[in-house]
């Protein structure tokens, strides 16, 4: 304190006041401006009224209290007139490049270091942030945006819910701005959705919301499908999952015609389990609450469509979210129960707490047969294995074509939402037996959950695949049969353990933006 009180001084000498410790903090007003800094220079000044003799004064309030534009780091500071708060955000060194670079480097530092910024600005109880033109305007946006996000829908105070806090941008590259804006907005809406309670985000509710949210879109149609329309579809692994619920299934389905007459070029399926016991195959007590989010999957497809749809892109898109919840009664699957796919594969149901993929087969193969999609993408919270092998950083992606993959890689790259390729084999189809039935929905192995879950999946996308005996066995990373499929394991991003950056503690609503990036490049250039 006593060291910024100083380095107050040096800033108010200049305009010849003089103030107390306790003037300094009363009577700040509560604006504040985030302004970059590249080594010792500031970036973005242009945008503000800040005089040249102002920002040198920021400057040495920077100085004085060690602050060097450490990239991705923030120091907030008072302007001279004491009339705002100025969060100082790190933008690296400029002998090495750091900003100037257009790479994903350059963008996610704009990106962590904006959300830094805004974040001290918000523990100083600012009611409004103005951010200055800084390089990435799409990041900045985003850093922002995804900074503010805080859920206090149950909160009964007023003090413990917060003020709002409103953002606006400065100069120009206002497209990029929105786009970031819509993008960081998408990724709150998936947030929301999975950080609502349980007893509150049903799947009737789910879909509800789902409705509300895309209402008014252009080129946007919605239906959700009730218990008995699934029955007409022979949807036996929805049926099988949900029977153990009171709460009734939905299957929500989403089109969007960002490219007019034409076939859809791209499909989207979300698990949708709202909550997830596990079933008989009980789940342990310990962190059982996160399973609010085990529908993180269709979480993030809704929230992707909406984007989508608000930003005009020119792409047909289907999205699908299978409803429903894994509990336990007296009408709950039993281990060793059998049912009938909608693609007419039977299923020995080996583990309860196996059941996201009961309802994706489904929703999968009701995609590939009436949309055929060009591209197929499902996002899951699906294996315990995939967080073990990836932790909470990377989302793992099992896909059989290599081009696919590299618009994945590419898309994770441009939305700085990491993501790794893992293999596919038919080893892992072998693993998949049953005694009597077609599949087993777990591998007989206690190894490769997540490799033989996405093999299990396979089998409702391009057909069923046994695998002899005496077969030679080979690896599926060199196919590029119609629809090219990926399969995006998303257990381990779904929920962040601790605040920083523009990441906050609970569920992230991880990986919105890389699905929206990649309906983007795939209207840019089609994979044909």
């Amino acid at each position: 304190m006593q060291l910024l009180l100083k380095t107050a001084g040096v800033l108010l000498r200049g305009s010849h006041r003089s103030f107390s410790a306790g003037q300094t903090l009363r009577e700040a007003a509560k604006r504040g401006l985030v302004l970059g800094m590249l080594s010792n220079k500031l970036v973005g000044a242009e945008s503000t009224s800040l005089s040249a003799a102002q920002q040198q004064a920021l400057l040495a309030q920077a100085a004085a209290l060690g602050f060097k534009g450490e990239a991705g780091k923030a120091q907030a500071v008072l302007s001279d007139d004491l009339q705002q708060h100025i969060a100082l955000v790190g933008l690296g060194a400029e002998e090495a490049g750091a900003i100037a670079a257009q790479d994903t480097t350059a963008s996610e530092i704009v990106r962590t270091a904006v959300a830094n910024g805004v974040r001290q600005l918000c523990a100083r109880k600012v009611s409004s942030v103005d951010i200055a033109h800084l390089p990435h305007a799409q990041a900045a946006a985003e850093g922002a945006r995804l900074a503010l996000y805080k859920f206090n829908e149950f909160k009964s105070s007023a003090d413990a819910k917060g003020a709002d806090v409103t953002v606006t941008a400065l100069g120009e590259k206002r497209a990029e701005w929105d786009a970031g804006r819509i993008a960081a907005d998408a990724q709150n809406l998936a947030r929301d959705l999975m950080n609502t309670p349980a007893n509150y985000m049903t799947p009737t509710a789910f879909a509800a919301r789902a409705k509300h949210e895309l209402a008014g879109l252009e080129g946007v149609t919605v239906r959700a499908h009730d218990r008995q329309w699934a029955e007409q579809q022979r949807m036996g692994g929805l049926l099988t999952v949900s029977k153990g619920s009171s709460e009734p299934l939905q299957f929500l389905e989403i089109e969007y015609r960002g490219a007019g007459a034409g076939g859809v070029s791209l499909g989207l399926v979300g698990k949708g389990v709202t909550f997830d016991t596990g079933g008989y195959s009980l789940k342990p007590g310990r962190h059982m609450d996160a399973m609010k989010g085990d529908m993180g999957g269709g979480a993030t497809v809704v929230a992707a469509m909406r984007a989508l749809a608000q930003l005009r892109v020119p792409l047909n898109v289907v999205a699908v979210v299978p409803l429903c919840e894994n509990m336990i009664s007296g009408g709950a699957a039993k281990v060793s129960d059998v049912y009938t796919s909608r693609a007419g594969l039977t299923v020995e149901v080996m583990n309860t707490d196996a059941e996201g993929r009961l309802i994706l087969a489904d929703a999968l193969h009701y995609v590939s047969d009436v949309h055929k999609p060009e591209t197929l993408v499902d996002v899951a919270t699906l294996t315990g294995a995939m967080v073990v092998a990836l932790g909470e950083r990377y989302t793992g992606v099992f896909t059989p074509s290599s081009r696919l993959w590299q618009r994945i890689e590419r898309a994770s790259q441009a939305a700085d939402e990491p993501a790794w390729r893992m293999p596919l084999h038919d080893c892992w189809d072998a693993m998949l037996t049953s005694p009597v039935a077609d599949l087993s929905n777990i591998g007989n192995r206690s190894e490769a959950g997540a490799c033989t879950a996405a093999a299990f999946l396979r089998q409702f996308v391009h057909g069923r695949r046994s695998v002899g005996d005496n077969a030679v066995m080979r690896d599926q990373n060199n196919d590029e049969a119609l629809p090219r499929w990926a399969h995006l394991d998303i257990a381990g991003p779904m929920e962040a353990a601790s605040t920083s950056g523009y990441h906050s503690k609970g569920m992230s609503g991880r990986p919105t933006r890389l699905l929206i990036a990649l309906a983007q490049d795939l209207a840019r250039e089609r994979l044909d």
